[in-house]
């Protein structure tokens, strides 16, 4: 890990420079997409340009395109603390969970637990499967502090659990979840651990091993500033022989037999990628990955920590009015902060914000049952505090009008 040298602000000013958008707006959504850094953006324009200029499928270019796409889950790999032939890749975090579901044999009556922070993305893939095979969704309260959650979580922990699909770090509040114990108290009932990475890519340090989770989806469009359209999931080695082969396609197999209608799949977690692969989004995820080790996981993880303490302090004396949704438990925060103006119009705060300041943020729906609507601010390791209190100055004129 790099150490931090100067002032914080100093140091992070100048890998600030590699993110056009952020130097042109108040760019405060990184938990939605993150601004593309100009490394990851060259890297993806010089393979394309590559490919035009020799040809998509001249054999030159096709082998280097394997070889990139295993560089890529080499550092993916890396990154997170697992091994190569524990990932594979996918478009999405949904369609890696979908995938993921499609490896187990599911008896009526088998439930799913997860919480109600979760991101459509996560819920949805769970519903999929109740019509189909009459499984159960339940739901544990994911607010409160460290213990809370926990018990929340172990309360729900029924006989008849089988997967338990949770996210790192929560898109509502931004709350780190004490995902190692969580997947502890699964491991001991034999329940399988899902958890859902968005979040957390780029925006705290991720350990696989350490967590001793099952599955770990992950993507790089959101804190790590890359380009949508790419994810990748680890599977723990120990569990690929006894998972189901979902989807069929080019790619999940090492032979097959056309005139015995059998085929041998890849010895790894290659077994479920299936078609065609693009190349050069891949290459960007390398290029996110690199870019996040060069500033330091430690540096963006510490500096986060201090925007959001800074823009905490901000709300709590000069926006009394705001609810804030964010953890206070210092073992739970990240680099999300949310709050709620009771009886404002959310949606229209943020329009106005772009409008009025240029600043982008955006409104999340924070209380799934009740459909209640609050406001999510990305404080990634680029902002500044003056554009918080550009953001703060903002929210507090809006408020006055009212």
């Amino acid at each position: 890990m790099k150490e931090r040298n100067g002032q914080p602000k100093e140091y992070f000013r100048e890998y600030r420079k590699l993110l056009p958008a952020a130097n042109k707006y108040t760019y405060l959504n990184s938990a939605g997409c993150g601004p593309l850094a100009l490394p990851v953006l060259n890297r993806m324009t010089e393979i394309f340009t590559y490919m035009a200029e020799e040809g998509q499928v001249n054999v030159k270019v096709h082998d280097e395109g394997k070889e990139l796409l295993e560089e890529a889950r080499k550092d993916v790999a890396k990154f997170i603390n697992a091994r190569p032939e524990e990932i594979f890749f996918v478009r999405c975090i949904a369609e890696g969970l979908n995938t993921i579901n499609r490896m187990f044999t599911w008896k009526p009556g088998d439930r799913v637990l997860i919480s109600d922070q979760e991101n459509p993305a996560s819920i949805l893939p769970c519903f999929v499967l109740e019509p189909e095979y009459k499984t159960e969704t339940d739901k544990f309260c994911g607010l409160g502090n460290q213990e809370e959650i926990l018990a929340e979580f172990r309360d729900k922990l029924w006989d008849n659990t089988k997967m338990a699909v949770f996210s790192h770090v929560f898109h509502t509040t931004g709350a780190a979840v004490p995902a190692r114990e969580m997947c502890a108290m699964c491991r001991e009932k034999g329940i399988i651990t899902v958890l859902d990475g968005a979040q957390a890519a780029g925006n705290i340090v991720i350990d696989v091993k350490e967590l001793d989770c099952d599955f770990y989806a992950l993507s790089c469009h959101k804190w790590l500033c890359g380009p949508e359209g790419i994810g990748a999931v680890y599977v723990r080695k120990e569990l690929l022989e006894q998972l189901k082969i979902p989807f069929g396609g080019v790619g999940i197999q090492t032979s097959f037999d056309f005139q015995e209608n059998t085929w041998l799949p890849q010895p790894d977690a290659r077994r479920f990628e299936y078609g065609g692969r693009h190349v050069p989004m891949y290459t960007a995820f390398s290029q996110t990955i690199r870019l996040a080790r060069e500033i330091g996981l430690d540096c963006i993880v510490s500096r986060k920590k201090e925007l959001y303490e800074y823009c905490r302090n901000a709300f709590l004396q000069k926006i009394p009015e705001a609810v804030i949704l964010s953890p206070e438990d210092q073992r739970l925060i990240t680099g999300i902060f949310s709050f709620r103006l009771p009886g404002m119009d959310h949606r229209e705060i943020v329009k106005q914000a772009w409008e009025e300041e240029k600043i982008i943020i955006q409104w999340r729906t924070v209380n799934l049952y009740t459909k209640e609507e609050g406001i999510r601010v990305s404080l990634n390791w680029f902002v500044i505090e003056e554009e918080i209190d550009q953001f703060v100055s903002f929210i507090r004129r809006i408020v006055q009008k009212e």
